[in-house]
């Protein structure tokens, strides 16, 4: 049967995911070229199950917040994407 509390596990299940995939990226044994822009995207996309865990919630203050760092996150990925077609 399909519940919020259900949604809130799997959501928290992702969110777990998104941290441990970022903290790879974060420390990876050989530097990679995207590596920076990968662990804001990762970081992103915790930040993005953690508004979906604080709407299903009914927390919508703390869901802003996080929709916030979220596109502060994507700011600073399209700042090295535009920094690095412009040294191109």
């Amino acid at each position: 049967m399909n519940t919020s509390t259900e949604a809130v596990k799997q959501l928290q299940d992702a969110l777990d995911a998104a941290q441990r995939a970022t903290d790879v990226i974060d420390n990876l044994l050989a530097e990679h070229d995207y590596q920076d822009v990968a662990s804001l995207t990762a970081q992103a996309a915790a930040s993005l199950l953690s508004s979906a865990i604080a709407l299903m919630q009914s927390q919508d203050e703390s869901a802003m917040e996080f929709f916030d760092i979220t596109e502060d996150l994507m700011e600073a990925v399209y700042n090295i994407i535009d920094g690095e077609i412009d040294d191109d």
